[in-house]
C-alpha cells in the first residue's frame, strides 16, 4: 500500500494518506524500511537507512 493511491490505505491504521500527493504514507515518527511502517529509532539503536532515526530529535543515521 506505500506510496500508492489514498484509496488502498483509507482504514488502515499504519499508513496515512497525504494530502500533497494523495499518496499512503508511514505516519509521523515512523518510517518505510520496505515491508511496514515501524518507529523511528532513538539515539545508539542499530539502522540501516537515513530516515529511520529521529530527525525531530536532531538524530540522524550514519551508514
Amino acid at each position: 500500500m506505500y506510496n500508492q493511491s489514498c484509496s488502498t490505505c483509507q482504514g488502515n491504521r499504519y499508513q496515512t494518506c497525504s494530502s500533497t500527493t494523495n499518496t499512503c504514507q508511514c505516519p509521523g515518527n515512523s518510517y518505510w524500511n520496505g515491508s511496514m511502517c515501524p518507529l523511528q529509532l532513538f539515539e545508539n539503536a542499530a539502522c540501516g537507512q537515513i530516515d529511520a532515526c529521529r530527525s525531530d530529535l536532531n538524530l540522524s543515521c550514519i551508514i
